[in-house]
């Protein structure tokens, strides 16, 4: 199956990494996963069987990569507005278990730059 980015996808990778990137998912984050999406109109199915499922097919080094075209294709192809909601949605994911890890925060940071954006407070 052929995984091209869109939109969608770029932001589901994003999530998906972010949420990651304590080295688990717990359930405060699976939740507020699927209340973001549906409250964006994403579609869980994607997200569940196109994303995740290519995701677990990839190596170290693919998942390096597909993470720097998602974060490319945000900054390319969002508008000002998208690239501000994307960061707020990826800090409600990274709080939702109580607590943002250095990790996470490093993660956001990462996004917050490559999208030009420096009028957003990720704390």
């Amino acid at each position: 199956m052929s995984f091209e980015l869109d939109n969608e996808k770029a932001i589901d990778v994003l999530i998906w990494w972010v949420e990651g990137s304590d080295g688990s998912i717990n359930y405060a984050e699976e939740q507020a996963v699927k209340e973001i999406l549906e409250d964006i109109d994403y579609s869980l199915e994607t997200f569940y069987q196109e994303t995740i499922q290519h995701i677990g097919a990839l190596g170290n080094e693919e998942l390096k990569e597909l993470v720097e075209k998602a974060i490319s294709w945000g900054a390319e192809h969002f508008d000002h507005h998208r690239k501000q909601v994307t960061l707020a949605l990826l800090q409600v994911i990274a709080e939702s278990d109580g607590k943002v890890t250095s990790g996470q925060q490093e993660k956001l940071d990462k996004v917050q730059k490559r999208f030009g954006i420096e009028d957003f407070e990720t704390e």
